[in-house]
């Protein structure tokens, strides 16, 4: 390889490696208040102005300090993911994925997406809230049934909630699960009485709370924090600029929620899109994620109705892709995107055939060389025929050394007369250089590589080699390949040159070992292709 290349190579993976975005602490806000209102909490089937609870908004959205009836949980199975709902407010307590492991071996856990812990001053995931800062809904709501059990043969499923405000509303709040998938469909009726006028609209909020560990949020985990889809672009929301104050996208809203490397937790609207939506940091370092919805008139006549979804699951291109509403827009592998979703859906193809993600990794990397073989050839001959030409360069430039225009022309003629290009050995490998870099932020964070293990004592393609073995093999081979490449610089600059497998080997002891692996092999079939090579232009 050129050293020109070689060089743009390592600069390009030294500005990947190192590439962290650290984010200053920030600055706590003080959440939306409203003062002083008084609100009477009923129960349905209780008698109209039988009061079990009086309390005061002083915050927002505001949280009574207890309820007069004991907190009722009911519970959601499905072979996918565990939930738990609250009677409080009819909001979702806890989910875990049943699929996915906080960590290897018998002491990982389910993936929590939400724990009860982001309760704090704020209600819990999918609260109902009255236009914007009256009224919280964490009434006492009476479910239909205590309890759901969905299996894999099974449609759907759903739990109905029932709640009754101070003024006498009637709220029902609908969710549908389905054992297929992470998507929620959530339904919302309200009947008011002939003599309350409704707000125009409700907000549907959700609290993330912020994991102090992951505060720097780098490049190493990926992106982390809110996100929305609007106008046909993924805006992701750098915590730091909330401390500026909130983010709002007024219209056009496809999605929104908060995601991380692997996983994603987002409102979806069902018709055209959200009213509006809002991203707001909290005083307690948490997000909360506000969604404006119309109220609509039901065909039945009396009601208030609307419906969203909520989708709480992996960043796994196929589910997303399946329920059609741009989700899978949220994996965004940078520049060249367009180039590694198609090598990640080669690679889960791959890996049907192989049940393997090592193998399927090993595949695709045999399939690339293939296909760039030709223009390989074609650098390696060029480069080949730079060296030869090496002894009569060197006489031009004593001859011409002081001539440096004369210098340029004498060695034009000599590349015309041996049709040779100066460029031909560096262009056909920049032209794979966008593939390499697309592979390398497929392999680095996919979420179908996470925990997956390939043999031996690998055990998870998407962490280091815990013994470095394999970077220590691809350094190895890569200073094969340095020195079976036809250099055209002098002495010195080869000596250097053939330093930085060791540069590449340190580099590589912390990539996920899928990476490594595509490394590897890569320079295996690079020796086994140049010794192919040397036999034919020989």
């Amino acid at each position: 390889m050129d050293k020109r290349v070689l060089l743009a190579v390592v600069l390009s993976l030294l500005v990947l490696y190192f590439f962290d975005a650290y984010f200053a602490p920030p600055k706590k806000q003080q959440p939306l208040k409203k003062q002083g209102e008084r609100v009477e909490t009923l129960i349905p089937g209780k008698k109209s102005g039988e009061i079990l609870e009086e309390k005061k908004l002083d915050s927002y959205p505001s949280v009574p300090h207890s309820v007069s009836l004991p907190e009722r949980e009911i519970t959601v199975e499905t072979p996918l993911y565990s939930a738990v709902f609250s009677s409080h407010g009819a909001t979702l307590k806890r989910w875990s994925l049943k699929k996915y492991f906080d960590q290897l071996g018998e002491k990982g856990k389910p993936i929590e997406m939400v724990t009860g812990k982001e309760r704090g001053e704020y209600p819990l995931g999918l609260s109902l809230v009255w236009g914007k800062g009256t009224e919280a809904l964490d009434i006492p709501f009476e479910p239909d049934q205590e309890s759901l059990n969905l299996t894999s043969d099974q449609d759907k499923g759903a739990i109905i909630f029932w709640g009754k405000t101070s003024e006498g509303v009637l709220v029902k709040k609908t969710f549908v699960f389905s054992p297929k998938n992470y998507l929620i469909e959530i339904n919302v009726e309200i009947v008011p009485p002939a003599s309350v006028a409704l707000p125009k609209g409700a907000i549907i909020t959700w609290v993330r709370k912020l994991d102090p560990k992951k505060e720097a949020y780098n490049s190493s985990l990926g992106f982390i924090g809110p996100a929305a889809y609007v106008d046909g672009k993924v805006n992701e929301i750098k915590l730091k600029s909330l401390n500026e104050g909130d983010k709002s996208f007024p219209q056009g809203v496809r999605w929104v929620g908060f995601e991380d490397k692997y996983f994603l937790a987002a409102f979806l609207p069902n018709n055209q899109g959200l009213v509006s939506a809002g991203v707001v940091r909290t005083d307690n370092e948490s997000v909360l994620i506000n969604c404006f919805e119309k109220l609509k008139s039901s065909p039945q006549g009396g009601k208030e109705v609307f419906s969203f979804g909520f989708y709480c699951g992996p960043k796994d291109i196929d589910i997303l892709r399946s329920l059609g509403r741009d989700l899978e827009k949220v994996i965004d592998f940078g520049m060249f995107d367009v180039i590694a979703k198609p090598l990640l859906y080669i690679l889960k193809y791959l890996n049907k055939l192989t049940h393997n993600y090592g193998w399927a990794i090993i595949l695709l990397t045999i399939i690339l060389k293939v296909i760039f073989f030709p223009l390989t050839h074609k650098s390696y001959k060029s480069m080949k025929a730079l060296k030869d030409l090496q002894p009569q360069m060197t006489a031009l430039k004593k001859k011409y050394g002081n001539d440096k225009e004369q210098l340029n022309r004498e060695l034009l003629n000599l590349y015309r007369t041996y049709k040779v290009n100066p460029l031909g050995g560096c262009l056909p490998m920049l032209i794979q250089f966008p593939i390499f870099i697309a592979f390398y932020w497929v392999l680095l964070g996919s979420i179908e590589l996470r925990h997956t293990p390939f043999m031996l004592w690998i055990k998870d393609l998407s962490a280091y080699d815990p013994y470095y073995i394999t970077p220590v093999l691809m350094g190895a081979s890569m200073f094969i390949t340095q020195k079976m490449t036809p250099t055209t610089g002098d002495p010195t600059q080869a000596k250097m040159m053939l330093a930085m497998p060791i540069v590449f080997t340190f580099l590589f002891l912390k990539f996920p070992s899928g990476l490594v692996i595509y490394w590897l092999v890569n320079n295996i079939l690079q020796i086994f292709q140049q010794l192919y090579i040397d036999k034919r232009v020989s």
